[in-house]
């Protein structure tokens, strides 16, 4: 920065945020006046009825304007929060201001003792040394004006962070997750009110007593299960578990404790039947996996302060895949972490043989997460939610896209329950990057950062056309590992061509001179450094991911035949 010009307003405009406050103010006290008025008419209109009918016109009413009523409080927040905000701007407007005068007279000041210096009687070599510590005294000064510009931008967005943090928790509570990530600040307090009709329709949808049928808007799924009370919650968990544990919308707790009473219900069963058939007994075993996995994570001490880690059921489908299963265990609380991440497997993945591992991994993930990042809460899905291929059945992509569509949906089911959206990854490995990666670059997730790691190719060709922020594709391969070399399906994500940041994913265990299938299956391995880079984009500490040189074409020979610079580069341990 070179003149007074580089002392930049911040970008936001005051007027519009005090605008925006003003307005989600005068919303809230619309539907609060339109809420009261229903409320005190209530006897009147249920007059028109008699009988039974009057009794649910009541009823009726009373669920209306509880639910108008839940809104008032979001838009009251949402236009304290903006204002607060406006008031930040405004201030910042005033110190950079000052800072302007401040810059302006300095150079002023400067440029008249940089003149009497020049005019002085002194010998050239003297005079130039005067000359020298002036401009040097002149720069510091400068300098410490632009530092304090930067405090003020740096004070100026981090309250834009805390305002549309604030934004997004007032929304959650009445917008489903893929109609609000990422919505303007001036937008949300609209959609607050255009969405009361939504949650109005609720009741209408599937009644209060019913379990909402396969395929309803995880918006309506989240308001019918607000209304019920906790008896009615309870009953409906015991009596509709097998479709309340796959139901988009419902809290994971509460999908937890639904899927895991059809596991126990099964296994009594299965075990009750005396000689099983072929179907029965794999059945039996993914049923017996899981509950092992669920008792493991649990038995794990957790960090910061909890003494043991949670486990959830997420997505419990024994018979899926021909028996070969479709399961999710999440370790750590999905309904209020601060950062959750999905690890997707890659070939010949099923629930009974790969099931302990990937919870494993998570389990390590989990743990280095708290050692980075302890005033945070991370939670990890184990996610075995696509029927992976064998290695013999790996020459198309058909089931990275079968698998894409299932893993969104796990990924978006999860943001649908929440108040307040989590920082979120997606993990793949080997194939799993290629599943990951068409499920980025065909839907809408809400992703914040995407990992590939071992990767035989994420199904595209650059890093942006996966729909997550720029610079947040996160790529890591050992030197050793042969399936990243592959370039099977689309660019070979360790290029910089791709476009995704490489990072450090060498292991001290490493072949030390060839190429080795052991070393595909290291990149969860604990103390090494591709867990500690994969953790640290888990909790958002980016700046902190160690990079990596990437690869490029051998020269002088054949197409495809990569140089790998880390290969001469001897690991560490973190």
């Amino acid at each position: 920065m070179t003149g007074a010009e580089a002392l930049s307003y911040p970008v936001d405009a005051p007027g519009a945020v005090e605008s925006a406050a003003t307005r989600s103010e005068r919303l809230a006290a619309w539907v609060a006046e339109v809420t009261g008025t229903l409320d005190r008419d209530r006897d009147r209109l249920a007059a028109a009825w008699s009988g039974p009918a009057a009794l649910s016109c009541r009823q009726e009413l009373r669920l209306v304007t509880g639910l108008a009523g839940s809104v008032v409080g979001p838009l009251h927040a949402s236009g304290r929060r903006l204002r607060a905000h406006a008031v930040v701007l405004l201030e910042a407007r005033a110190r950079v201001d000052a800072l302007r005068r401040e810059y302006d007279a300095a150079r002023d000041r400067h440029r008249r003792e940089t003149e009497a210096y020049a005019a002085a009687e002194l010998p050239g070599p003297l005079r130039r040394l005067q000359l020298e510590d002036q401009q040097a005294a002149h720069a510091a000064e400068l300098a410490g004006l632009h530092a304090r510009h930067r405090e003020v931008l740096a004070e100026v967005r981090a309250s834009a962070v805390r305002t549309a943090r604030g934004l997004e928790a007032a929304a959650a509570q009445v917008l489903p997750a893929s109609a609000r990530h990422r919505l303007p600040l001036e937008e949300r307090e609209a959609d607050l009110v255009a969405t009361l009709p939504l949650l109005l329709a609720a009741r209408h949808a599937a009644g209060v007593g019913s379990v909402p049928p396969p395929g309803t808007p995880p918006a309506l799924v989240r308001a019918w299960w607000m209304v019920l009370t906790a008896d009615e919650q309870d009953r409906a968990v015991c009596r509709s578990a097998d479709r309340l544990g796959g139901l988009a919308g419902l809290p994971a707790a509460v999908r937890s404790r639904a899927n895991e009473h059809r596991l126990a219900t099964d296994i009594a069963s299965l075990r009750t039947r005396g000689v099983l058939t072929e179907a029965e007994q794999r059945w039996l075993d993914t049923c017996l996996v899981t509950r092992r996995a669920l008792a493991r994570v649990r038995q794990e001490r957790g960090p910061a302060t909890r003494p043991r880690l949670v486990a959830q059921l997420l997505v419990f489908e024994p018979r899926a895949f021909g028996g070969e299963g479709r399961v999710a265990v999440a370790v750590g609380d999905l309904d209020t972490a601060d950062h959750v991440a999905f690890l997707v497997p890659g070939l010949g993945a099923d629930v009974r043989r790969s099931l302990a591992g990937l919870t494993e991994d998570a389990i390590r993930v989990v743990t280095e997460a708290g050692r980075q990042a302890p005033g945070a809460a991370t939670a990890t899905v184990a996610w075995i939610g696509y029927d992976a291929p064998r290695l013999g059945d790996v020459a198309g992509d058909g089931a990275a896209a079968a698998g894409a569509d299932l893993l969104a949906g796990d990924v978006l089911a999860v943001q649908a329950a929440r108040d307040v959206m989590p920082h979120l990854t997606v993990v793949g490995h080997s194939y799993g990057s290629t599943t990951a990666g068409t499920a980025l670059r065909d839907h809408v997730t809400g992703t914040d950062d995407a990992v590939l790691v071992g990767s035989p190719g994420p199904n595209v060709a650059t890093a942006r056309e996966l729909q997550v922020p720029d610079g947040h594709v996160f790529v890591g391969a050992s030197s050793r590992d042969p399936v990243s070399y592959l370039d099977r399906f689309g660019t070979d994500p360790t290029h910089e061509d791709f476009g995704g940041y490489r990072f450090r994913a060498e292991d001290v265990t490493r072949h030390p001179f060839r190429l080795d299938g052991a070393d595909h299956a290291k990149y969860f391995h604990a103390d090494t450094e591709s867990l500690v880079n994969i953790v640290r984009v888990v909790v958002g500490d980016h700046g902190a991911v160690e990079r990596a040189l990437y690869r490029h074409e051998a020269w002088l020979l054949p197409d495809g035949i990569n140089q790998d610079p880390e290969s001469g580069r001897a690991p560490t341990v973190p």
